[in-house]
C-alpha cells in the first residue's frame, strides 16, 4: 500500500511536471521523489507520467491527480478540524435522556451550557424508559446519559446529581369521597394509607410504574386501576381531572427552583395542582432512586463532556428533592 507521502509527492510532480522542481519544493532528493512515484505506478500497475520532453501526465495520471487533490484537501480539512476540537473551538455532544424527564432537567441545563459553549453542537437521544436510554451508551449513539442510575455500573463512570423521591397526588374530589384528612400523619407515608383510592398509573416497564407496583405489593394492597398509560404527563393530567390518584416523582412538581427556574415553564399548572392534595411516600423499603449522569469508562471523555457533567453537578447537586414545597405540604390547610 502506498503512503500519504507518496500521494503528496505525486501531487507536487503533477503540478510542476518537473521532478527536479518538485523535489526542491518538497525539500527531498530527486531520487526519493522518483521512488515514491515508482511505488504508486507499481501499486496501480500503470504509468502516471509520460517522461518525454516536455513531461506530461498520462490519462491514469490525470485521473489520480483529480482524486489526489480531493484526498489531500480532505486530510488538510481534517487536520484543521482536529486542531479546532483540541482548542475547543468546535465539537459535538450527544446526550441520552428519557423524554419526560428531559422536559424537567434539560431546559435550564442546555440553555446554560449553550450560553457558555455556543460552539458545541448538542444532540439528544430521547426515549420513554430510563433503562433503554442507558443502552444508548453501549451501542455508541450517546456520549452521556441522564436518568435513574443503572443497577449494573461496572462499565460506567457515574456522577450522581440528586436523589428522587415519590409522592401520591389525590384529587380533592377523592379526598372528600373517601373522607381523607389532609393531616394524614407526619413524614413519609406508606401506600396502605391510600388503599381504598382508585389510581391512574404508568405502565410497569417504566420506573414510575415499577415503583407504584412495588409499593403496593410491599404494603399488601391491590389498588383499583382505572387507567394505565405510558406517559407520565397523561397520568398526572388525568389525576388532576379527578379520575384517580397517582404516584409521581417529586421533581416533576418542581419542588426546587433549580428544576423549575431559569425561565422554564413548569410541567403542570398551578391551577391543576391546587385541585390536589400531595403526600410524600415512604420508599425506604424499595431502595434509593439516584438521578445520575453516566458514561462508558472505556470511551474517551471529551472536554465538552467534562464541561457538561461539571455544569450538571453545579446546577443540580443538592437539589432538595426530599422536601415538599410549602404550598403542597400535607399539613397545610386551604
Amino acid at each position: 500500500m502506498f503512503s500519504l507521502t507518496s500521494l503528496k509527492c505525486f501531487a507536487a510532480a503533477a503540478e510542476e511536471l518537473n521532478f527536479t522542481r518538485a523535489a526542491k519544493r518538497l525539500f527531498i532528493s530527486q531520487q526519493a521523489l522518483s521512488s515514491h512515484i515508482s511505488k504508486l505506478e507499481e501499486y496501480y500497475g500503470v504509468r502516471l507520467f509520460d517522461r518525454g520532453i516536455p513531461m506530461t501526465l498520462t490519462d491514469a495520471g490525470r485521473a489520480l491527480q483529480k482524486h489526489a487533490r480531493e484526498i489531500l484537501s480532505s486530510v488538510d480539512d481534517y487536520a484543521r478540524e482536529v486542531q479546532d476540537i483540541k482548542n475547543f473551538r468546535q465539537g459535538g455532544l450527544t446526550v441520552g435522556i428519557p423524554v419526560t424527564r428531559g422536559t424537567i432537567i434539560l431546559p435550564p441545563l442546555l440553555s446554560a451550557f449553550h450560553q457558555l459553549f455556543p460552539q458545541i453542537r448538542l444532540h439528544l437521544v430521547e426515549g420513554t424508559v430510563s433503562g433503554n436510554i442507558a443502552d444508548a451508551l453501549y451501542d455508541g449513539t450517546a456520549d452521556l446519559c441522564i436518568g435513574y442510575q443503572p443497577e449494573n455500573t461496572e462499565e460506567l463512570a457515574v456522577t450522581p446529581l440528586f436523589e428522587e423521591k415519590f409522592v401520591v397526588l389525590v384529587p380533592d374530589r377523592l379526598m372528600k369521597e373517601h373522607h381523607l384528612d389532609r393531616k394524614l400523619g407526619e413524614g413519609a407515608l406508606s401506600m396502605d394509607r391510600f388503599a381504598e383510592l382508585p389510581f391512574v398509573v404508568q405502565h410497569p416497564e417504566t420506573m414510575n410504574g415499577r415503583v407504584f407496583q412495588t409499593l403496593c405489593r410491599n404494603a399488601g394492597i391491590e389498588p383499583e386501576v382505572v387507567v394505565s398509560t405510558q406517559n407520565l404527563i397523561t397520568e398526572a393530567s388525568l389525576c388532576m381531572e379527578g379520575m384517580g390518584a397517582c404516584v409521581l416523582p417529586l421533581t416533576f412538581l418542581s419542588p426546587d427552583q433549580r428544576l423549575s427556574g431559569h425561565g422554564s415553564t413548569p410541567l403542570f399548572s398551578q391551577e391543576g395542582l391546587d385541585r390536589l392534595s400531595i403526600f410524600l411516600l415512604d420508599t425506604s423499603g424499595i431502595g434509593r432512586f439516584q438521578i445520575s449522569v453516566c458514561r462508558l469508562k472505556s470511551k474517551l471523555l471529551t472536554r465538552a463532556g467534562r464541561e457538561f457533567i461539571s455544569l450538571a453537578r453545579e446546577i443540580y447537586s443538592g437539589v432538595s428533592a426530599g422536601q415538599i414545597p410549602p404550598q403542597f405540604h400535607f399539613e397545610s390547610s386551604r
